[in-house]
Parts: structure tokens; C-alpha cells; sequence
């Protein structure tokens, strides 16, 4: 039984490595710049959340958050010696955990979620089939706590939607994969201004991570089959730290 659930995480540990940032195979799609519009796939994710309200998301989320699975640490051990991955310890390591707990404790993923850094050349973090979050030594370098706050924000938010995503992959639903994504980064957004951070973190934490790919060569800014382009994304981000901030302000001028 572990052998077979080793493999399975194994092929999804694969995909989730070269999925995690944007392909090399942009597809014919034109990207959104600028100020236009918000593409139709972003408002399809903004309305599976609906009222972008607190209290409202919370309820939302809560509503779809499956029960939460733990791993055992065999097969932790596993995946790592597998992969062959190479764990990074140090007190930078214990301080980004540390950092991470208010938005683990958001999506009531503190003390059920492992946290392995690995030492990686490309800035990225991704949840092992539930058992794990993994972050690359780059992307600690790279990124501020806040901004990988929101990173992993964006990794915590496809548990809400992992049987659908798993579907999309079979299906090769390249829309809908992609507005997981967008929906993913929605909950990124909500998730730092829930717990007191800066939404707009997430969106230069993108821009950063895409940048840094893009000069690596391993990541596009384009559309591919599995996520938007960065311009829809940061926009969407953009979108919603607008919105979020004239919330703000109406309370303000309420009280």
C-alpha cells in the first residue's frame, strides 16, 4: 500500500514541479495588458468565491475545505529519498516556518502540514498530494516573508479544489486548469489581507518569481495550457487590492 501511494505522489510531485511556475508551451491565446478588462476566466474565480467579504470568504472556504490529511513521516522519508532531494536546515529554515503559521493557521493547515525547504535553483512551493509543502532555497531567497506568505497562500488554496484539478489534468480542461489558478490567487490575495498583510505582496512576489524564471529560462510570462499569463494574474491581484482597499475606506469613513 505505501508503495503504491509513493508512486502516486511521486507522479504528482513531478507534475507539480513543472507545473508550479509557467510552462515553456504558451498556447495561441492573447494575454490581457494593461487596464482592459479582467479575462473571463479570472471572473469565473472571483464567482466561486462570491461576496469577497471576510467573514464571507471565511464561511466560503470553510464550506469547501476538506478534512485535512497527515502524512506519516515514512512517507515523507520517502518522497525525499526518491526525489532525491536535498533538505536545507538552518535558523533561516526555522524562522521562515515560524513565519508561515499565521497562514497555515488561516487554512487550518498549522501542525498538519510538514514543511520541507529543499535546496533548488528555481523559485518555487507546492504541495506533495496533500502531504507536504515544499519550498525551494531560491524562492526563501528571493522573496520577503510577506510576499512567500502569499506564495503559499496560493499552494494551501488548491486543497479546496484538488479532486477538480485532478479531473481538469485527465480531462486536459486547459480553461478550467486555468482558472484554478486564477482562483488560487483570489484566495492568495484574501488570505494576506486576512491575517494582516499587504495583498499586493503576492502580486510582486509573481512578478519576481517569473522574472527570475524567465532569466533561467524554465518559465514564460505568456498563457500556457495550465496557468494564465502573468499580465491576467497580476491584474487580477491588482483588481482585487482595489477592491479590498475601498472596502477599506468606506469602513473607515463609517466609523
Amino acid at each position: 500500500m505505501l508503495k503504491q501511494i509513493t508512486l502516486a505522489i511521486l507522479f504528482v510531485l513531478g507534475f507539480s514541479i513543472a507545473a508550479t511556475g509557467q510552462s515553456l508551451r504558451p498556447t495561441a491565446a492573447v494575454s490581457h495588458a494593461g487596464n482592459g478588462p479582467l479575462t473571463t476566466e479570472s471572473e469565473r474565480a472571483l464567482a466561486r468565491l462570491g461576496d469577497l467579504s471576510s467573514d464571507a470568504v471565511r464561511r466560503r472556504l470553510t464550506g469547501m475545505r476538506p478534512p485535512a490529511y497527515q502524512a506519516g513521516p515514512l512517507l515523507l522519508n520517502e518522497i525525499i529519498k526518491r526525489q532525491q532531494l536535498i533538505v536545507c536546515a538552518s535558523e533561516r529554515v526555522e524562522r521562515l516556518k515560524v513565519a508561515l503559521q499565521p497562514v497555515l493557521a488561516y487554512h487550518d493547515r498549522d501542525g498538519k502540514l510538514p514543511i520541507i525547504v529543499i535546496r533548488s535553483e528555481q523559485p518555487k512551493a507546492f504541495v506533495v498530494v496533500r502531504a507536504a509543502l515544499i519550498i525551494t532555497s531560491k524562492l526563501m531567497l528571493i522573496t520577503s516573508e510577506a510576499e512567500i506568505r502569499g506564495i503559499v497562500a496560493h499552494e494551501l488554496a488548491h486543497e479546496y479544489l484538488w479532486d477538480e484539478r485532478e479531473q481538469a489534468i485527465k480531462a486536459n480542461d486547459e480553461s478550467l486548469l486555468r482558472e484554478i489558478e486564477l482562483f488560487c490567487d483570489v484566495v492568495a490575495a484574501l488570505s494576506l489581507k486576512a491575517i494582516g498583510d499587504d495583498p499586493a505582496h503576492f502580486g510582486r512576489a509573481l512578478k519576481r518569481m517569473t522574472c527570475v524564471g524567465v532569466m533561467a529560462g524554465n518559465t514564460t510570462r505568456s498563457e500556457t495550457k495550465t496557468h494564465p499569463s502573468l499580465d491576467a494574474r497580476v491584474k487580477l491581484n491588482q483588481w482585487l487590492c482595489g477592491q479590498l482597499g475601498q472596502a477599506r475606506r468606506q469602513r473607515a469613513d463609517k466609523n
